[in-house]
Protein backbone atom coordinates (compact mmCIF):
# COMPACT_ATOMS: atom_id res chain seq x y z
CA UNK A 1 0.00 0.00 0.00
CA UNK A 2 1.20 3.36 -0.58
CA UNK A 3 1.54 5.91 1.73
CA UNK A 4 0.17 9.13 1.62
CA UNK A 5 3.41 10.38 1.88
CA UNK A 6 5.11 9.18 -0.53
CA UNK A 7 5.72 10.85 -3.62
CA UNK A 8 7.97 8.23 -4.99
CA UNK A 9 11.82 10.26 -4.45
CA UNK A 10 12.70 7.77 -1.79
CA UNK A 11 12.27 4.79 -3.71
CA UNK A 12 13.85 6.11 -6.95
CA UNK A 13 16.71 7.38 -4.89
CA UNK A 14 17.38 3.77 -3.47
CA UNK A 15 16.73 2.28 -6.91
CA UNK A 16 19.13 4.72 -8.64
CA UNK A 17 21.76 6.02 -6.09
CA UNK A 18 25.40 4.15 -6.03
CA UNK A 19 26.23 2.40 -3.27
CA UNK A 20 28.91 5.12 -2.45
CA UNK A 21 26.67 7.96 -2.32
CA UNK A 22 24.50 5.87 0.14
CA UNK A 23 27.59 5.27 2.53
CA UNK A 24 28.31 9.07 2.23
CA UNK A 25 24.80 9.63 2.87
CA UNK A 26 25.52 8.29 6.19
CA UNK A 27 27.96 10.23 7.34
CA UNK A 28 26.69 13.59 5.95
CA UNK A 29 23.21 12.65 7.94
CA UNK A 30 25.71 13.29 11.54
CA UNK A 31 25.24 16.60 11.02
CA UNK A 32 21.66 16.35 12.09
CA UNK A 33 22.57 13.79 15.22
CA UNK A 34 23.25 14.37 18.33
CA UNK A 35 26.71 13.23 18.15
CA UNK A 36 27.54 16.45 16.28
CA UNK A 37 25.37 18.42 17.80
CA UNK A 38 25.23 18.66 20.92
CA UNK A 39 29.41 18.59 20.68
CA UNK A 40 29.01 21.69 19.06
CA UNK A 41 27.16 23.57 21.63
CA UNK A 42 30.02 22.66 24.20
CA UNK A 43 32.58 23.50 22.50
CA UNK A 44 30.45 27.22 21.46
CA UNK A 45 29.81 27.41 25.12
CA UNK A 46 33.34 26.65 25.96
CA UNK A 47 34.87 29.39 23.16
CA UNK A 48 32.49 31.88 24.82
CA UNK A 49 33.92 31.32 28.26
CA UNK A 50 37.20 31.25 27.49
CA UNK A 51 37.22 34.26 25.46
CA UNK A 52 35.51 36.02 28.33
CA UNK A 53 37.65 34.70 30.75
CA UNK A 54 40.72 36.16 29.05
CA UNK A 55 39.09 39.34 28.02
CA UNK A 56 40.29 42.71 29.61
CA UNK A 57 36.69 43.49 30.51
CA UNK A 58 34.63 42.26 33.64
CA UNK A 59 33.44 39.27 32.43
CA UNK A 60 30.22 39.14 33.94
CA UNK A 61 28.45 36.69 32.64
CA UNK A 62 31.04 34.53 31.78
CA UNK A 63 29.00 33.20 28.67
CA UNK A 64 26.94 35.63 27.05
CA UNK A 65 23.22 35.71 27.05
CA UNK A 66 23.54 35.26 23.29
CA UNK A 67 25.15 32.16 23.37
CA UNK A 68 23.34 30.81 25.93
CA UNK A 69 20.07 31.65 24.00
CA UNK A 70 21.32 29.87 21.49
CA UNK A 71 22.25 26.47 23.93
CA UNK A 72 18.55 26.51 25.01
CA UNK A 73 16.91 27.40 21.82
CA UNK A 74 18.56 24.02 20.45
CA UNK A 75 18.02 22.06 23.40
CA UNK A 76 14.10 23.16 23.27
CA UNK A 77 14.22 21.96 19.91
CA UNK A 78 15.73 18.89 20.46
CA UNK A 79 13.05 17.73 22.56
CA UNK A 80 10.24 19.10 20.59
CA UNK A 81 11.58 16.68 18.12
CA UNK A 82 10.90 13.62 20.07
CA UNK A 83 7.27 15.45 21.34
CA UNK A 84 6.18 15.98 17.82
CA UNK A 85 7.35 11.85 17.23
CA UNK A 86 5.22 11.05 20.25
CA UNK A 87 2.04 12.67 19.33
CA UNK A 88 2.48 12.24 15.32
CA UNK A 89 3.75 8.55 15.37
CA UNK A 90 3.51 7.60 11.51
CA UNK A 91 5.80 4.88 10.03
CA UNK A 92 8.58 4.96 8.23
CA UNK A 93 9.09 3.50 4.68
CA UNK A 94 9.19 -0.03 3.70
CA UNK A 95 12.27 -1.82 6.14
CA UNK A 96 13.26 -3.23 2.23
CA UNK A 97 14.35 0.37 1.56
CA UNK A 98 16.68 1.21 4.36
CA UNK A 99 20.07 1.06 4.27
CA UNK A 100 21.00 1.87 7.90
CA UNK A 101 18.71 0.23 11.02
CA UNK A 102 16.19 2.93 11.80
CA UNK A 103 13.62 3.77 14.55
CA UNK A 104 9.64 3.21 14.37
CA UNK A 105 8.75 6.00 13.69
CA UNK A 106 9.42 8.05 10.36
CA UNK A 107 7.31 11.62 11.03
CA UNK A 108 9.07 14.20 11.64
CA UNK A 109 12.51 13.50 10.51
CA UNK A 110 15.02 13.93 13.74
CA UNK A 111 17.62 14.26 11.32
CA UNK A 112 16.24 16.93 9.69
CA UNK A 113 14.32 18.99 11.97
CA UNK A 114 17.10 18.99 14.48
CA UNK A 115 19.60 20.52 11.63
CA UNK A 116 16.82 23.13 10.88
CA UNK A 117 16.50 24.15 14.76
CA UNK A 118 20.57 23.40 15.39
CA UNK A 119 22.07 25.22 12.35
CA UNK A 120 19.46 27.74 11.90
CA UNK A 121 19.41 29.19 15.45
CA UNK A 122 23.32 29.83 14.55
CA UNK A 123 23.07 31.28 11.58
CA UNK A 124 20.56 33.48 13.35
CA UNK A 125 21.80 34.50 16.66
CA UNK A 126 25.67 33.92 16.26
CA UNK A 127 27.50 37.00 15.18
CA UNK A 128 30.18 34.81 13.61
CA UNK A 129 30.91 36.37 9.78
CA UNK A 130 28.74 37.76 7.50
CA UNK A 131 24.95 37.15 8.13
CA UNK A 132 24.40 35.81 4.28
CA UNK A 133 27.30 33.67 4.78
CA UNK A 134 25.92 31.98 7.70
CA UNK A 135 22.10 31.51 6.07
CA UNK A 136 24.02 30.18 2.82
CA UNK A 137 25.90 27.78 5.25
CA UNK A 138 23.19 26.68 7.27
CA UNK A 139 20.49 26.33 4.43
CA UNK A 140 23.57 24.43 2.82
CA UNK A 141 23.51 21.52 6.26
CA UNK A 142 20.64 21.43 6.07
CA UNK A 143 19.43 20.39 2.65
CA UNK A 144 22.24 17.97 2.91
CA UNK A 145 20.97 15.89 6.12
CA UNK A 146 17.43 15.85 4.59
CA UNK A 147 18.81 14.55 1.42
CA UNK A 148 20.90 11.87 3.20
CA UNK A 149 17.58 10.81 4.96
CA UNK A 150 16.05 10.13 1.89
CA UNK A 151 19.44 8.70 0.53
CA UNK A 152 19.24 6.09 3.05
CA UNK A 153 15.57 5.47 2.73
CA UNK A 154 14.64 5.80 6.03
CA UNK A 155 11.57 8.93 5.40
CA UNK A 156 10.06 10.40 2.78
CA UNK A 157 10.17 13.70 0.89
CA UNK A 158 7.22 14.46 3.11
CA UNK A 159 8.87 14.12 6.44
CA UNK A 160 11.91 15.83 5.58
CA UNK A 161 9.66 18.69 4.04
CA UNK A 162 7.35 18.73 7.27
CA UNK A 163 10.16 18.67 9.60
CA UNK A 164 12.33 21.62 8.00
CA UNK A 165 8.72 23.55 8.33
CA UNK A 166 8.21 22.95 11.74
CA UNK A 167 11.97 23.62 12.67
CA UNK A 168 11.51 26.97 11.18
CA UNK A 169 8.28 27.54 12.85
CA UNK A 170 10.08 26.67 16.28
CA UNK A 171 12.56 29.39 16.10
CA UNK A 172 10.38 31.72 15.34
CA UNK A 173 8.37 31.20 18.14
CA UNK A 174 11.46 30.99 20.40
CA UNK A 175 12.32 34.48 19.21
CA UNK A 176 8.48 35.81 19.77
CA UNK A 177 8.09 34.25 23.14
CA UNK A 178 11.60 34.21 24.64
CA UNK A 179 13.22 37.67 23.16
CA UNK A 180 16.37 36.49 23.60
CA UNK A 181 15.97 35.64 27.50
CA UNK A 182 18.07 32.79 28.43
CA UNK A 183 16.20 31.71 31.66
CA UNK A 184 12.80 32.26 29.72
CA UNK A 185 14.50 30.32 26.81
CA UNK A 186 15.30 27.16 28.73
CA UNK A 187 11.82 27.50 30.87
CA UNK A 188 10.42 26.71 27.30
CA UNK A 189 12.91 24.21 27.00
CA UNK A 190 12.38 22.46 30.04
CA UNK A 191 8.62 22.73 29.57
CA UNK A 192 8.46 20.69 26.24
CA UNK A 193 11.10 18.16 27.71
CA UNK A 194 8.63 17.19 30.68
CA UNK A 195 5.36 17.34 28.11
CA UNK A 196 7.53 14.85 25.67
CA UNK A 197 8.37 12.17 28.74
CA UNK A 198 4.07 12.56 29.60
CA UNK A 199 3.10 11.74 25.86
CA UNK A 200 5.93 9.35 25.41
CA UNK A 201 5.02 7.58 28.96
CA UNK A 202 8.90 8.14 29.62
CA UNK A 203 10.65 6.65 26.52
CA UNK A 204 14.19 6.68 26.87
CA UNK A 205 15.05 9.51 24.32
CA UNK A 206 12.00 11.80 26.09
CA UNK A 207 14.47 11.04 29.17
CA UNK A 208 17.28 11.78 27.73
CA UNK A 209 15.99 15.21 26.30
CA UNK A 210 14.95 16.22 29.86
CA UNK A 211 18.05 15.22 31.49
CA UNK A 212 20.13 16.83 28.73
CA UNK A 213 18.35 20.24 29.20
CA UNK A 214 17.77 20.25 32.67
CA UNK A 215 21.94 19.35 33.02
CA UNK A 216 22.51 22.15 30.56
CA UNK A 217 20.52 24.45 32.66
CA UNK A 218 21.76 23.54 35.93
CA UNK A 219 25.36 23.45 34.43
CA UNK A 220 25.11 27.53 33.26
CA UNK A 221 23.74 28.34 36.65
CA UNK A 222 26.59 26.96 38.39
CA UNK A 223 29.77 28.00 35.99
CA UNK A 224 27.94 31.67 36.58
CA UNK A 225 27.02 31.29 40.92
CA UNK A 226 29.56 33.52 42.03
CA UNK A 227 32.13 31.25 43.82
CA UNK A 228 32.90 28.99 40.69
CA UNK A 229 32.95 32.10 38.66
CA UNK A 230 35.64 34.03 40.98
CA UNK A 231 37.77 30.71 41.14
CA UNK A 232 37.43 30.50 37.18
CA UNK A 233 39.10 33.90 36.99
CA UNK A 234 41.40 33.50 39.31
CA UNK A 235 42.48 30.14 37.77
CA UNK A 236 43.58 32.34 34.64
CA UNK A 237 45.35 35.14 35.97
Amino acid sequence: MTSWRDFGVTETLRETLPGWVVDLASVLALFGDLLVIVPVLGMLYLADVARRLHSEDEPTPLARDRTVFVIATVFGGLALVVLLKGVLALPRPPAAWHAIEASEHGFPSGHAMAATVCWGALAVWLEVGRRRTRFVAAASLIAIVAFSRLALGVHYLTDVVASVAFGVAYLAAVAVLADRDPVRTFGVAVAIAVVATVVTAGESRAILALTGTVGALVGWRVVEWSPVRQRLLAAVE
